[in-house]
């Protein structure tokens, strides 16, 4: 395998990923349009939505990259942004093989995620309804073709893409997502490395505080 080349993809990837969340969900270091002054002044800090952190034992995994160590929820009226932290990486794109899931738990009355991020490494982020923990590929969210509901979900990462934080944001969409209050539970799965290249015999395993484990509930704020 080329990974200098493979690195260089993702890298385009990525960048395709932070345009698109930027455009659909807004990126932090490149915020919504600013509302008049006089509206920013009267709005006091006790009315913006107070994220909630969920923290994970470090060091739980034997395969530290896709380590979680805190999971940080911003329930926005607009959207919801689910910020999940690893421990970093000392060089750009040093990301390993596996995977990252977000489920989210929009309905108390039936068991298991209604929805969920999925996001491949060296591949794409995708949205999807879930049933039974399991993905379930629909026409609205669909990239092939390109979906009706796609453009209102995204990721970015943090700005060296050094593996300390992926933020994944869905925008309350009619007929797209419009749940309100959510909880969270988060997974991550590391079969490999590329530097240098390696695929484990027995993948590494972590989840927010255990397997199919929920936050609590987090109503939108704000």
């Amino acid at each position: 395998m080329n990974t200098k080349r493979t690195a260089l993809l993702f890298a385009g990837l990525v960048t395709a990923f932070v345009a698109m969340a930027a455009v659909a969900s807004g990126d932090e270091s490149a915020p919504d349009l600013a509302p008049d002054r006089a509206t920013t002044t009267s709005v006091s800090a006790a009315t913006r939505p107070a994220p909630v952190v969920v923290s994970d034992a470090p060091g739980d995994v034997t395969r530290p990259k896709l380590d979680i160590q805190k999971v940080r929820v911003v329930n926005k009226p607009t959207k919801l942004k689910i910020r999940v932290y690893f421990p970093g990486v000392g060089e750009r794109y040093d990301f390993p093989t596996g995977a990252v899931s977000v489920f989210l738990d929009t309905d108390a009355s039936r068991p298991g995620a209604e929805y969920g991020h999925f996001m491949d490494f060296w591949s794409e982020h995708r949205f999807a309804e879930v049933d039974h923990w399991r993905e379930q590929p629909t026409p609205a969210w669909g990239h092939a073709p390109e979906g009706e509901c796609v453009a209102t979900a995204g990721v970015q990462s943090d700005k060296q893409s050094k593996l300390r934080w992926f933020e994944y944001v869905v925008t309350r969409t009619d007929g797209c997502f419009d749940s309100d209050a959510v909880r969270v539970a988060v997974s991550t799965i590391n079969t490999g490395d590329l530097h240098p290249s390696v695929q484990y015999s027995r993948p590494a395993h972590d989840h927010l505080i255990a397997k199919h484990a929920w936050s609590r509930w987090i109503p939108v704020q704000g």
